[in-house]
């Protein structure tokens, strides 16, 4: 057995904080691959979202000028306008309009004044853009869909990765500190109750669903929050006017 010395000793423990050092990089650089994987996956899908949206408008207003024209080349001719049906908002829509809101809502209230806030799962600091209305429990259930403690400030990426192209593993991490925070934030009557609406669902999806009447009560309700909570805020942001928009399709019925 080989006598330890001074410097045997030393040079054992500079060997193996060496290794230490080796093995550490390593699962840093594992770690900074895997979040930028994911970041890049989430800005393609951002990306390809504005894209959809963006050739949805083009589509609309190509057919909103060619009817346009249509009716005018026939009233040079001397023959009565057309009237083309506008097409009416549908519960879906209703629904998918009054989940923006709340949405933008969630960010509102979990941001300051200059639009910063804390991420619901990753705890991480983040500006207005980088961060989402984010559910825990899907929006599939519509008994919580739009309850306040269901919908948090969540940034981009863990909302992408609790999304349906997420990863699972990553999912049930991100999901985990989601419940620890909504307890913190909400208390743990408010998650207790999220998950018994939601079990309640389950056993009768039918009784749950939004009627047009009961969005049509909801939705001036949420504008009205919406208004008042951006007057607590310092910041330029574009935003959409919710209440011209909802008013406009209420004249289109």
């Amino acid at each position: 057995m080989t006598k330890k010395t001074k410097e045997s000793i030393a040079q054992s423990w500079e060997h193996k904080y060496k290794q230490y050092c080796f093995n550490a990089r390593i699962k840093k650089e594992q770690k900074i691959d895997r979040i930028r994987e994911q970041n890049q996956k989430n800005l393609e899908y951002q990306i390809e979202k504005i894209n959809r949206k963006h050739q949805s408008d083009l589509s609309k207003k190509k057919l909103e000028y060619e009817r346009k024209a249509k009716n005018e080349i026939r009233a040079l001719d001397g023959k009565p306008q057309r009237e083309y049906k506008t097409k009416h908002w549908t519960r879906n829509q209703k629904l998918q309009f009054a989940l923006d809101i709340a949405q933008e809502n969630s960010k509102l209230r979990d941001t300051d004044k200059n639009g910063e806030g804390f991420c619901i799962s990753c705890n991480q600091k983040k500006s207005w853009s980088e961060l989402a209305g984010g559910h825990r429990y899907s929006r599939m259930f519509q008994s919580i869909c739009l309850h306040k403690a269901n919908i948090n400030a969540q940034c981009h990426s863990c909302n992408w990765t609790t999304g349906p192209s997420g990863c699972i593993l990553e999912a049930e991490k991100i999901n985990t500190e989601y419940e620890k925070n909504i307890i913190k934030k909400r208390g743990e009557d408010k998650f207790l109750e999220l998950q018994l609406m939601k079990q309640e669902e389950l056993s009768n999806p039918v009784a749950y669903k939004w009627t047009e009447i009961k969005l049509d009560e909801l939705i001036p309700d949420l504008i009205t929050e919406n208004e008042r909570l951006w007057e607590t805020k310092n910041f330029y942001k574009p935003k959409k006017n919710w209440r011209k928009i909802y008013e406009k399709e209420l004249k289109r019925e």
